[in-house]
């Protein structure tokens, strides 16, 4: 099975190195900084809050996707002009507003047989590419946890949760391998619908955490934006209900208990929160990165998301609108006041 992750960015080359400790074959569909950086640190060096250390070399590392094709293989890690390889599986990680351009890209380098599996959170993002991939097998998967991108092609999981797949042939097939290895593990669901519905819950602090500019743990010991969060989650709640739209729940409580407890006094909410979950106290969001390298953010399909569904259910979304708004003004270059937005 001839697998490659597309946008190998932060969570594409985590979920490489744990494919790669699987004994899979991977390649890396990447930027040529990320490329270079990979060769200079001898592969990918994959760290966790839980004390992983381990570092693997991919496949090939690919930089360039016409029909004559630029790729280092880790047996001499030359590059060599070579014929676009096909692959059987191929993860795309790279952000929503980016896979209307890399549509063709992918039809070139897969077969009628292959599976493209798009790796991007919130809503929306494969209504235009779909029927244009019809002669594909297309699922959907999700990053359950948060990955930050360090110096030396190192990635860090700084939260609990484990890569959560759609379950096909190939899927299955990549676990049973994972399970082998006995370092890592995925999850595959039958239905992918309420596992993204879910994580967007928990992806609407991606935009909080950009605006405060601070790690997630100590964003949320602030009442002040747990608050924020947690209207903004009761927002997504309320118009999953008038939608009729199922959550998967991916903390140890209940989706419609995390406002609740996100509203709590600081000191009941750290005694609770440690049992909810596992934050590394360097854990950031990857909007907060996209922000800081002046990169378009993932907001109109989250937080944005939410604004338009409601509008169309008829729920009121003031708080995402808002912090839509403020994200809007970040990526313009302009400073944001949290307490000003509200």
């Amino acid at each position: 099975m001839n697998i490659a992750i597309f946008g190998a960015g932060s969570t594409g080359c985590y979920l490489a190195g744990e494919l790669l400790m699987a004994k899979l074959n991977v390649s890396l569909i990447c930027r040529e900084r990320i490329k270079r950086s990979i060769i200079e640190n001898q592969g990918i060096t994959l760290t966790s809050y839980q004390g992983l250390h381990q570092t693997v070399m991919p496949t090939a590392l690919i930089t360039e996707l016409a029909t004559n094709q630029n790729i280092d293989s880790n047996s001499d890690l030359q590059n060599e002009v070579n014929p676009a390889p096909l692959f059987d599986v191929i993860f795309v990680t790279v952000k929503c507003h980016q896979l209307a351009a890399i549509t063709e890209q992918l039809l070139q380098i897969t077969h009628s047989q292959s599976s493209i599996i798009f790796m991007q959170n919130g809503l929306g993002s494969l209504d235009e590419i779909l029927p244009l991939l019809t002669h594909r097998h297309v699922s959907q998967g999700i990053t359950p946890f948060n990955v930050l991108q360090q110096p030396n092609a190192t990635f860090h999981k700084g939260t609990e949760g484990q890569f959560t797949f759609a379950s096909t042939q190939h899927t299955k097939a990549i676990q049973q391998a994972m399970r082998k290895a006995q370092q890592s593990e995925c999850i595959l669901v039958d239905d992918m619908a309420p596992v993204i519905h879910g994580k967007l819950l928990l992806n609407l602090n991606n935009a909080l955490n950009a605006i405060t500019d601070v790690p997630i743990k100590e964003q949320l010991s602030q009442r002040r934006t747990r608050k924020l969060l947690s209207l903004a989650m009761k927002e997504w709640l309320s118009v999953c209900k008038q939608a009729k739209l199922p959550l998967t729940q991916f903390t140890k409580v209940k989706p419609t208990w995390l406002p609740l407890i996100l509203s709590m006094p600081d000191w009941l909410f750290n005694l609770i929160a440690k049992q909810m979950l596992d934050i590394d106290p360097k854990a950031r969001s990857s909007m907060w990165e996209d922000i800081q390298a002046k990169r378009q953010t993932e907001i109109d399909y989250l937080n944005g998301a939410v604004v338009n569904l409601g509008r169309q259910v008829n729920v009121s979304t003031s708080v995402n609108a808002a912090i839509t708004a403020g994200i809007k003004q970040l990526e313009q270059g302009q400073t944001v006041d949290i307490d000003t937005l509200f």
